[in-house]
């Protein structure tokens, strides 16, 4: 799947031509779905920030940031962001595994 327009300002294309965009992936462990389908993504357009997926605490969203490479944790308390990964699947890797935190 070729990566949309209006999503192309973020270094996302893994995230649709991977299948994640679709299919997403639910962790059974913490039971949170840690990477969403691309219905249930958002863009913030006040922080660049394209929301694909749940930390499950805190309100704490995984993403991609415009401009930048890699997936991130945006704090929206702290209003901080926090590089998690290179990409998705090492992201859905690490954070099942507890190998990454935030």
């Amino acid at each position: 799947m070729n990566v949309p327009e209006e999503y192309r300002r973020f270094a996302c294309r893994e995230y649709f031509e991977d299948g994640w965009s679709t299919r997403g992936h639910f962790d059974e462990a913490s039971q949170t779905l840690v990477i969403v389908p691309l219905e249930h993504s958002c863009v913030t357009d006040e922080t660049n920030f394209f929301a694909i997926g749940r930390s499950g605490v805190g309100g704490i969203d995984f993403g991609y940031r415009a401009d930048h490479e890699g997936l991130w944790a945006y704090h929206p308390i702290d209003q901080e962001f926090q590089f998690m990964a290179p990409t998705v699947a090492a992201l859905v890797e690490g954070w099942c595994t507890g190998k990454l935190s935030v």
